[in-house]
Formats: structure tokens, C-alpha cells, sequence
């Protein structure tokens, strides 16, 4: 088949949607199909990486480091796109970013079937009221509207298929999240006591980098061996510097910024992941990678973990979405067994291979339309 990605965001921008894109763009090449991405950068151009085509548009009026818009006229140069790559299907991915509208508008010029995959598990949250009301507002139109017309719908996680329910009245299937497997083969770098945390994500409201330095703090006072690495960075930086501070672990805490990902991976090696989220995730890779690293994991209740834990890994769930619950489930996932189930399903190389048979299916389904 013939495949466009047609993203917001793609490598070298990061983030958990990008990642995704990325890995799946990367094994369907492996399994040969022909990909093409279409995204927005600060700098139009057109470029072959790491085998794949990708078109780059201009961007405009950046929102934050994840939303930005394309200029007057994308959806027709994109419909041109796809028309001059004879594309057969268009993958397009959240439901509230300019360019999945853009997609869903110029696969249908093109006569292409369309799957929207939805990472997000409820409306956006954030402590701006602005923001709140107005992400609302464009989930009720815009993206209800993708959710309802594309050929077929994916989830990341049964709570983002029941709020494709809830907003769109359409029932997705659950496409679940997953990794590229670690390359290394080393045993775990670190004790069995576990003793290191680590806390990975952007440094903003709503992801717990708080709740991480006063779990910290608390636990330090106990166990003197305890140490801990932030991996991420974001508007909040200065904010959690000065908690740290205040909290007197300057010695305890590493704040070591944004870092790549076989970075995060190695940091993950036999320590425990703490997960105090509380925004509307979808599914987080990062679980995954603690796991696949040889770590294990401490989170607040987030898609996707109980399943994990259920599967036999050693994932524990914060009873509540509080430091206290969350110290418990640290302490519970240090002291339990240290076996572990094999990550078996949870990589790329197993589910690109469901990707294109769901998108040959849509292919199909709209030919049979036509």
C-alpha cells in the first residue's frame, strides 16, 4: 500500500504522539508499503529520512511546543499530494490538531480511505480556564466531526475508546500503544532494592513533576539511600528548581532536562518509573520502556496500567491521586517480586503488521463505496 502520514508534529520534534507516528511509519516501511509524512516545521522544505519521504509545510502561530497551523491553502496542496503519490490511505492522529482536519478534507479530495487514531482519553486539561472552555469547544465540533467521518476509528487504550464514545457517539477499536524493544541486552544497572526513581516528562502543570520532589522529599527522610532523576524539561522548569530547593534535596534530585530516548531507556534500567499524571493520557510508551528496561513501575491509575498489571508486570496503582497513595505504591512495587512477564505484543514489530491490515480493510471498505 501506499501510506501518508499527515501529522502535526514528526521527528525531530518529540513527544508521545510523535513517537508513534514515527515507529509505525518505520515498520510499515519494513513491511513494504511506501510512506509518506506530511507535517508542519518552522521551515518548508522536502526531505528523505531514514528512507521515508517527508514534506514539510510552513507553520504558523505556534501554541505551546505541541499546536501550531498550517497556511491558506494546505488542504488543497496537501489533496495534490496525495493525488501525485497515488496514495491509498491516509493516517491522521488527534482529534484536535489542524492538520488531522486538513488530512481527513484532502484524503477525501483524493479519494482516499482515511483512519483516525485518538490518543486522548477526555478533553484537555489545563488550569487556564481559556483553554479549558475553548478545547471544549473544538472537540464538540471539529473534532466530533473527524471522529464521525473518518473510514475508521483507533484508540490507544479502552478509556480513549469510551471517549470517542462519549464525544462522537462512534465506537473505535482499541489499537494499543507500543515500543521499538530495547536493543540492549545487559542485566539492570541497579540494585535490587530499588532505590532509584525516576520521574519522565514535560515540566508542566497536570504531569506530576510536584508530587515527584514531595514523594521524594517524604521518602528521603526514611531511607537514606534513596535517589532520584527528572528526565524533561518545560515552562515549569524554574518552578520545580525552586520546589526542590525549598525541599532540601538538592543532593537527592537530578534534574537532568530533555535527553534521548535510548538515554531514558537507560536511566529506566532497573529503577522504578513514578507516573503521577493526572492529565487526559492516552497510553504513555513510558510504562512500556521502564518495563521493557528492566524497571518497574509506581503510577497513578492512567490507561493502560492495570492491564500491565494484570499481565503479570510489576506495576503498581496509586490507590488515590495523592502523594500519600502514590508513596504506597512505591513502596509496594519495591518490596514485590522482581519477575517479570515478557513484554510479548507490546512492540512495533508485532502491531504495524495489525496497522496495515486495518487500513487494507478501509481500503477496500471504500472502494466497495465507490
Amino acid at each position: 500500500m501506499r501510506i501518508a502520514f499527515v501529522v502535526n508534529n514528526y521527528p525531530p520534534k518529540t513527544g508521545g504522539v510523535e513517537t508513534h507516528v514515527h515507529s509505525l511509519a518505520q515498520h510499515l516501511r519494513s513491511l513494504g508499503h511506501k510512506i509518506l509524512v506530511i507535517t508542519l516545521a518552522e521551515q518548508a522544505g522536502a526531505a528523505v529520512d531514514d528512507g521515508i519521504e517527508v514534506v514539510r509545510m510552513r507553520e504558523h502561530l505556534r501554541v505551546g511546543d505541541v499546536l501550531g497551523f498550517p497556511s491558506v491553502g494546505a488542504t488543497r496542496r496537501v489533496a495534490r499530494l496525495l493525488e501525485e503519490h497515488r496514495i491509498d490511505a491516509v493516517s491522521v492522529h488527534t482529534r484536535f490538531f489542524p492538520m488531522t482536519w486538513i488530512g481527513l478534507r484532502a484524503g477525501r479530495r483524493a479519494g482516499a480511505a482515511v483512519v483516525h487514531t485518538e490518543h486522548g482519553s477526555d478533553h484537555v486539561v489545563s488550569p487556564s480556564a481559556l483553554i479549558s472552555t475553548a478545547s471544549r469547544m473544538v472537540d464538540r465540533t471539529l473534532g466530533r466531526s473527524v471522529l464521525r467521518s473518518a473510514d475508521a476509528v483507533l484508540g490507544v487504550s479502552e478509556s480513549v475508546t469510551a471517549f470517542v464514545r462519549r464525544l462522537s457517539g462512534r465506537e473505535a477499536r482499541v489499537f494499543y500503544n507500543a515500543i521499538d524493544a530495547s536493543p540492549s541486552t545487559e542485566a539492570p544497572e541497579r540494585s535490587a532494592e530499588f532505590d532509584r526513581l525516576v520521574f519522565v516528562g514535560r515540566l508542566v502543570a497536570g504531569k506530576g513533576a510536584d508530587v515527584f520532589v514531595d514523594l521524594v522529599a517524604g521518602l528521603a527522610a526514611a531511607n537514606p539511600a534513596i535517589e532520584a532523576i527528572m528526565l524533561g524539561d518545560g515552562p515549569d522548569r524554574g518552578a520545580i528548581e525552586d520546589l526542590v530547593r525549598r525541599s532540601g534535596v538538592q543532593e537527592r534530585i537530578t534534574l537532568r532536562g530533555r535527553v534521548a530516548p535510548e538515554e531514558v531507556r537507560r536511566e529506566l534500567r532497573g529503577a522504578i518509573l513514578v507516573n503521577p499524571t493526572t492529565l487526559a493520557e492516552g497510553f504513555q510508551t513510558t510504562l512500556l520502556e521502564a518495563l521493557d528496561a528492566g524497571g518497574r513501575v509506581a503510577t497513578y491509575d492512567v490507561p493502560g496500567a492495570a492491564l500491565l498489571q494484570e499481565q503479570g508486570h510489576p506495576v503498581a496503582i496509586s490507590a488515590r491521586k495523592d502523594r500519600d497513595a502514590l508513596r504506597d505504591a512505591v513502596l509496594a512495587v519495591r518490596e514485590g517480586d522482581a519477575a517479570a512477564a515478557p513484554l510479548h505484543g507490546w512492540y512495533w514489530e508485532d502491531r504495524a503488521g495489525e496497522y496495515a491490515e486495518i487500513l487494507a480493510r478501509s481500503v477496500q471498505g471504500r472502494s466497495r463505496r465507490r
